[in-house]
């Protein structure tokens, strides 16, 4: 009982008061802005973006990943993933003029009873889509995972009830959201690169970042780094395919 008590004292003065300016993703949240956050605000901001852009970004996403031959089951999640990597980056070009600042002004006299979800929102718009090396599960849907280009651990959720369950040690694709309290995210779930491709891409990542950063940005540098791991994850199950074909037939 005395742990509740000082969980409600502590939190409400940190950031979860209405009139709270200032998103801060080092300090708790209360549930109920939680909730709003995400279960209101983010899934109202996501169709808002989907209705605006997704047919429009359809053709060149689907070319880039049929490219990849990625295996058929995997494809609509990389769409999806990539439509969130552009959509991001697309805000990262011009900071002040993008889609969530599109999305705060077209809902500011609603956002605006609450500040710190246009704080929230503004934080959520620096997100870059990366990639992670799943370190420990405590479940299904938390864990701790490692940016693999900084290797700095973070506290996952995930919250979609119908997401695949990453396994440990696998490596993941996707967009992280700050949820407060030092935890994030997916905005959707991650694509999940093949378990058997992991050590692959893990020796070649960094290599390749290496390569791109000189000259681009770290959503550019992305898009490349993803096309070198999605042909890493190709070669690796051809070869497996390979195999098997050589052992059925010996």
């Amino acid at each position: 009982m005395a742990r509740k008590v000082t969980i409600e004292k502590v939190v409400p003065f940190a950031q979860s008061e209405k009139n709270a300016k200032k998103f801060r993703n080092d300090l708790p949240v209360s549930d109920e802005l939680r909730e709003v956050m995400l279960n209101e605000v983010m899934l109202d901001f996501m169709k808002y973006t989907w209705e605006c852009c997704y047919l429009e970004y359809l053709p060149i996403l689907k070319e880039y990943v049929k490219d990849h031959d990625p295996k058929e089951e995997k494809q609509y999640g990389l769409v999806k993933n990539l439509f969130w990597w552009k959509i991001f980056y697309e805000s990262s070009q011009d900071f002040r003029n993008s889609f969530i600042e599109d999305y705060i002004a077209d809902h500011y006299s609603k956002l605006s009873k609450t500040p710190i979800l246009i704080s929230w929102l503004r934080e959520c718009k620096k997100s870059i889509s990366k990639f992670y090396f799943v370190g420990y599960k405590f479940n299904d849907y938390n864990l701790v995972v490692m940016d693999i280009l900084d290797e700095k651990p973070l506290n996952v959720t995930i919250l979609d009830p119908l997401a695949i369950a990453p396994r440990q040690g696998e490596i993941v694709m996707g967009t992280l959201l700050p949820l407060g309290d030092g935890l994030f995210t997916p905005i959707i779930d991650f694509y999940h690169f093949d378990y058997e491709a992991r050590k692959d891409i893990a020796m070649c990542i960094h290599h390749y970042y290496d390569q791109h950063l000189n000259t681009s940005s770290m959503h550019d540098a992305f898009i490349h780094v993803l096309s070198a791991m999605l042909q890493i994850e190709r070669l690796v199950f051809l070869e497996q395919q390979e195999k098997l074909l050589h052992n059925i037939n010996s």
